[in-house]
């Protein structure tokens, strides 16, 4: 997947772009109202679900570390 040099990771980024680009299928027409209202509904679920989680002890570490740096900084 990884490749040395720079023309090896560009040939493989146009390779999964031509990868990713033949599997979209072209919407014909509108779409009815009932999808959008129920793929914002899902997608409103998921965030809400997302939000609710804690946030990660680490993160919170790294994030007093930043504050940290930042006033000590301004001093």
């Amino acid at each position: 997947m990884f490749g040395f040099g720079w023309t090896m990771v560009e040939d493989e980024k146009k390779h999964n772009k031509k990868q990713f680009e033949s599997k979209i299928k072209p919407v014909k027409g509108p779409t009815k109202p009932e999808v959008t209202d129920l793929i914002g509904q899902r997608l409103r679920t998921y965030y809400n679900e997302v939000a609710e989680q804690p946030v990660p002890d680490r993160f919170l570490s790294l994030l007093d570390k930043l504050d940290e740096a930042t006033s000590k900084k301004l001093k």
